[in-house]
């Protein structure tokens, strides 16, 4: 049913109406702003790319054909993440700092009255999240965190969803490893 919604709103939105984009931007505003924020340094390069993201989104409804009809999300991270792929090498930032939240929603961590233990748990969870590739972040930022299906992911980044589902299970291993090891 939501697809069909979804797809209903696309088509409406490839002509320029100006409620589905509202609609459109409604359904992914929050979405858009998550992966962005795992994308970049800061919440303010974050909120820049996610609303650069919708504006050629809008701008370019048109483009919006063939297998896409019915998928404006997998289209609009596509967009998120070349842009800030972009500002990353304009930059020079890192995909992820300290201040990034991703520890909470990746591991489990035990409830501990030390507070240092804590930190330095969080702290190597980050390293070794700043130490994984740029693919592997990007798949584990999708799947696990912005709770994407698998089609939509493989969509994204451009693969089968078989080397999708290939490349998440590789971006876990590395990163089990290098928590563990």
């Amino acid at each position: 049913m939501h697809d069909v919604f979804e797809a209903r709103l696309v088509e409406r939105f490839r002509q320029g109406d100006a409620r589905a984009m509202e609609t459109l931007f409604e359904l992914y505003a929050d979405r858009a702003l998550g992966l962005a924020m795992r994308l970049t340094e800061t919440r303010e390069d974050a909120e820049e790319v996610a609303q650069e993201a919708f504006v050629r989104a809008f701008r370019n409804a048109r483009q919006l054909t063939g297998g896409h009809t019915r998928r404006f999300g997998p289209w609009l991270f596509a967009i998120i993440r070349s842009i800030a792929a972009d500002k990353r090498r304009q930059l020079r930032l890192p995909t992820f700092s300290l201040d990034t939240p991703l520890g909470e929603a990746l591991v489990s961590f035990a409830r501990t009255e030390d507070e240092a233990i804590r930190r330095a748990e969080r702290k190597a969870l980050l390293d070794a999240l700043e130490a994984l590739s740029e693919e592997y972040k990007l798949v584990l930022t999708l799947c696990d965190l912005e709770d994407i299906p698998h089609a939509e992911a493989a969509e994204v980044l451009g693969r089968s969803v078989a080397a999708t589902k290939s490349l998440l299970y590789r971006a876990r291993r590395t990163l089990r490893d290098a928590l563990v090891g």
